[in-house]
């Protein structure tokens, strides 16, 4: 007879079907702790009548709904402070609480749209290819190939190792930005930059992301980018910057994404682009998004209690000067005196 296991713990147990989930516990356990985040992505269920049955529903999810105790790990160290801002507060109710460094500044945020949270608002137009369920958007293609160049263009550490990562909720626009890259970049750049659908990038992490909403039309419709968890995983992937591309007017008709529009404008990360697209990133108009630089405050901090502490520092040696001026006075006119005394004798 196969030993049971004491505990087991399952990774991503909100991405897994229940029979999934089942196979390391036929042989029984002790105890077992199911780890996964039910407000991102779950399963991928392909047959519509096996998810209208309830198939894609986790384990996890099964025993949160069923009131098991559930703990939620509250800090997050992967994201820069103000790219987590906006996913806290719409899907984790305001709870998450950022880890500590996460707040370093990097190179590419001395400019406002290289900035740790950014939306593009590109006017672009969406098509669908023959015979496929997928969509695209070449103007997102162009922008985002042009975005990428001047990233690094100016910044050529980012061309050293994989730190950038592009993603697209729609298979169909990641292969047109394979293409886009591959033709502009070379070969390399399968290396340089990785490339991917939001499903497929659950569970990774990069230096910069950039997403591809695709979307644009005058019906305002936007299909599965309106599920509010991929949605959460595609902002969520970047460590330091996070850039979305899309159509505001599009996108707002969903609560989220309006949520998220909004949020970008009240932060002034909102960057309406114009055509030709290419103007965007015309030198005179980054001179206008460059950021002046400044100490952070804890260096603020540091600096004013060492010139208070010198203040002090000089006032006490005023003091001192003081005293031993006045105890000079008393002893010059000790020294009169006694010669005053000589003389008399």
């Amino acid at each position: 007879m196969t030993r049971a296991f004491d505990v087991v713990i399952i990774d991503e147990a909100a991405q897994a079907v229940e029979p999934a989930t089942l196979i390391p516990l036929i042989h029984g356990c002790r105890q077992i702790f199911l780890v996964g985040d039910p407000v991102q992505l779950p399963a991928t269920v392909i047959s519509q009548t096996a998810q209208k049955l309830g198939y894609g529903t986790s384990l996890f999810k099964r025993f949160q709904a069923a009131g098991f105790p559930v703990q939620m790990l509250k800090i997050q160290y992967r994201m820069h402070p103000e790219i987590s801002t906006f996913p806290s507060k719409e899907f984790y109710e305001g709870v998450l609480q950022d880890g500590e460094g996460l707040s370093r500044k990097r190179p590419w945020h001395s400019y406002s749209c290289f900035g740790p949270f950014c939306f593009f608002d590109v006017d672009g137009i969406e098509s669908q290819p023959s015979g496929s369920g997928s969509w695209v958007n070449q103007d997102e293609v162009e922008f985002i190939t042009l975005l990428y160049h001047q990233l690094a263009l100016r910044y050529p550490e980012l061309k050293s190792s994989p730190e950038v990562g592009v993603i697209s909720p729609y298979r169909h626009q990641v292969k047109l930005l394979k293409d886009s890259f591959r033709s502009t970049f070379g070969d390399q750049s399968r290396e340089l930059i990785d490339v991917s659908t939001v499903d497929g990038f659950q569970g990774r992490e990069k230096e910069i992301v950039i997403f591809s909403c695709v979307r644009c039309n005058k019906e305002q419709k936007i299909g599965f980018v309106s599920d509010f968890r991929r949605m959460n995983v595609a902002i969520t992937r970047a460590k330091s910057a996070v850039l979305v591309v899309g159509s505001a007017s599009t996108l707002k008709q969903d609560k989220h994404w309006n949520n998220l529009v909004e949020s970008a404008k009240e932060r002034n990360c909102l960057f309406k682009v114009p055509k030709p697209l290419t103007a965007f990133f015309a030198e005179d108009n980054l001179k206008t998004m460059k950021v002046e630089r400044r100490p952070p405050p804890e260096l603020n901090a540091r600096v004013l209690e060492e010139i208070n502490q010198e203040v002090v520092r000089q006032e006490l040696m005023n003091v001192d000067d003081a005293a031993d001026h006045a105890d000079a006075g008393d002893d010059d006119d000790a020294d009169m005196d006694a010669d005053d005394g000589g003389g008399d004798d």
